[in-house]
């Protein structure tokens, strides 16, 4: 009877194996395919629908959205990034944005949009919108993002598990299933995290498929894309980090690769044209935005902004344990993104790095760098460095609430090198197991029970936290490997995967009556100037009309002459802003509402100096005509409140 039990387990994990197997070998043809049917039926998952709250009054009855729910937090996708591009569609996909705020935006600067520009050959994501237009070019950046993120995940997987495609497989799940990457999805974070593996892979492909030549001009491109894509992303508070992990890995790589490979004249050609590629895309890109690049450094923020570590707090270095809970219920004390971050192992693997690396540095080389790499990061996000070693180093530019993502990708990189290394060893004894699952559990509970985890958490959810941890840890260490990896897979795809909705085409932006209202507006009489309170500022640019207020990824400092002609008050404007505008009739004021948010409330005679001509209030304001100015409503209300409204002077 147990031979027969086992003879038939044995015969599952066969078929199982087999099937696996199966999916891999196919895994390219499975992503085009998967790939065409998003473009096709114009899938994403883009928050766009939270525009069905702000304006309401539809033309028909399709919002486009499938399953799961937009998600207000993620507003710098939907509010800003997406209508940036979006925007870009409607103006002719140029560098310079002529109708994003009133002296318009740098479009290379500003979150990498859609352009036609030599900085587009490094942005995949922007090709759809490009090639394809708006509807067909969302769905082609949350496509391309994701599966290719999968597909690099797949290979770094390999990589650092001496091809173990089983657990490669994992990590392709694993990394782009993150909360903190799905959290982040259109974002810097989702962008630098998809470079940083495209360059990884890249380069060591490159070198691991040496003998083919046609394998080495596909990797040497894919390399070039990918660093240049890294630099022109321009957020410094994740680019110097990620950047640090790119250096120590291709130290690994040499260590892998100088004795195994020599060097030919086709190497001469493959590398010399990718590194003059890469200097060409990124030297031309940041020379034609220098000026743009300028005024951003020199901003009151981020420009100024200067870190030295130290401000994180410890107890929310296990955040990752609330992932799970995240997509379903919002967090009380703070926003979902911010607690957001990775599913790792690193303080399973941190009692035992002694052991494992106890005269043993160079044949775990790649383990050595990752928990090198991680062990700083915790010490910059747990301690206050010199001021001049974190200007030195750039670390100055990272605040510690970004390293904690750096740290737990590269805590995912280090528990796949983790597991395979457990693997391939003998058992362990009962007490070094007891030692580590007693230590995880502690430590997780001290988290739960006592940090601000303990204001979202309750007491069972911390019981079943716990005992799931224990089973990871006891199935890592016995090395129960189909069951850990199902578990673990299973609550990495539960924390990601309801996170975004499932969502189709861009009627929630386009099919609206004050839509069509403002586009008929725009054709009969183009090129005028717009104002709009409330969330209008970011509605507007996506119709392309030339909005006078909107969102300055790039400060227009001399725009703002006629509010502030002495300049009191450039701290306020000189920052990355939304800009809101509220109607009145008293003196005009500029007011900083938060570290990027400013309001500019405008009078007649200043809506008449600045040439604004249509303006969208939520209040009726004829009786805010003057002898000068005088208001006509156009349109409204509408079930929002809107009125269009036209300025004659």
């Amino acid at each position: 009877m147990e031979s027969r039990i086992i003879n038939q387990t044995n015969t599952t994990q066969k078929k199982l194996a087999l099937f696996i197997d199966q999916i891999i070998r196919a895994r390219f043809w499975i992503a085009i395919a998967v790939f065409i049917f998003m473009l096709v039926f114009k899938l994403h998952g883009s928050s766009l629908n939270m525009w069905d709250t702000y304006v309401s009054d539809k033309t028909g009855d399709n919002s486009g959205l499938i399953a799961g729910k937009p998600r207000a937090v993620r507003s710098d996708e939907w509010l800003v990034q997406t209508p940036f591009s979006l925007s870009q569609t409607q103006t002719g996909l140029k560098q310079h944005n002529e109708v994003i705020t009133i002296d318009g935006q740098d479009m290379i600067v500003g979150y990498n949009s859609a352009a036609i520009d030599v900085a587009t050959i490094a942005k995949p994501f922007s090709w759809g919108y490009v090639l394809l237009g708006k509807e067909y070019g969302l769905s082609w950046v949350w496509g391309i993002k994701l599966i290719g993120m999968i597909l690099f995940s797949f290979e770094i997987g390999l990589i650092l598990t001496k091809r173990n495609k089983y657990l490669a497989l994992l990590a392709s799940l694993w990394i782009p299933f993150s909360s903190a990457i799905q959290w982040w999805f259109v974002s810097p974070v989702g962008d630098l995290i998809f470079f940083t593996l495209g360059f990884l892979v890249g380069i060591y492909n490159y070198f691991y498929y040496h003998k083919s030549k046609g394998r080495r001009l596909f990797f040497s491109l894919l390399a070039t894309i990918s660093i240049s894509g890294f630099v022109l992303v321009l957020y410094p508070a994740l680019q110097v980090p990620l950047g640090y992990l790119i250096l120590i890995l291709l130290i690994g790589f040499f260590f892998e690769f100088y004795k195994k490979v020599k060097l030919d004249k086709f190497d001469a050609l493959f590398i010399g044209g990718a590194i003059t590629a890469t200097c060409l895309i990124i030297g031309i890109s940041i020379y034609s935005s220098w000026e743009s690049l300028l005024l951003v450094m020199n901003t009151v923020y981020p420009g100024k902004r200067v870190s030295v570590g130290g401000d994180f707090p410890r107890k929310d270095i296990l955040l990752f344990l609330t992932n799970w809970k995240m997509p379903f219920m919002d967090v009380t004390y703070t926003n979902s993104s911010e607690l957001s971050s990775f599913y790792h192992l690193f303080f399973v693997f941190l009692p035992m790095a002694p052991i494992i690396f106890f005269k043993k540095i160079r044949e775990n080389l790649y383990g050595f760098l990752l928990f090198f790499y991680c062990v700083f990061s915790l010490l910059w996000m747990s301690f206050s460095f010199p001021s001049i070693l974190a200007k030195i180093t750039l670390w100055s530019y990272v605040p510690s609430v970004r390293v904690i993502v750096s740290f737990g990708f590269a805590s995912v990189l280090l528990s796949l090198w983790f597991i395979q290394y457990l693997w391939e060893k003998e058992s362990f004894k009962s007490l070094l197991i007891g030692s580590v699952l007693f230590f995880n559990l502690a430590l997780y509970f001290f988290a739960l029970y006592t940090g601000n985890l303990r204001l979202y958490i309750s007491k069972w959810a911390i019981i079943v936290i716990l005992l799931l941890a224990a089973f990871l840890i006891i199935a890592l260490f016995k090395k129960w490997k189909v069951s850990f990896c199902f578990v673990l897979a299973g609550i990495v795809l539960i924390t990601g995967t309801p996170v975004n909705p499932l969502a189709q085409g861009v009627a929630p932006v386009y099919e609206k009556k004050i839509a069509h209202e403002i586009q008929q507006i725009e054709k009969k009489d183009p090129g005028q100037l717009w104002a709009g309170e409330r969330l209008m500022y970011g509605y507007l640019p996506m119709l392309g009309v030339h909005t006078f207020n909107g969102i300055a990824f790039t400060p227009n400092l001399d725009s703002w002459k006629i509010l502030d002609p002495d300049k009191k008050n450039e701290d306020v404007y000189n920052r990355y802003a939304h800009i809101n505008v509220e109607i009145t009739n008293n003196e005009p004021t500029l007011q900083l509402l938060q570290s990027d948010a400013i309001v500019a409330r405008l009078n007649p005679q200043v809506i008449k100096e600045y040439g604004i001509k249509y303006l969208i209030t939520y209040k009726e304001i004829q009786d805010l005509s003057t002898s000068d100015v005088r208001f006509v409503q156009l349109y409204g209300p509408d079930k929002d409140g809107a009125f269009i409204y036209k300025a004659r002077y």
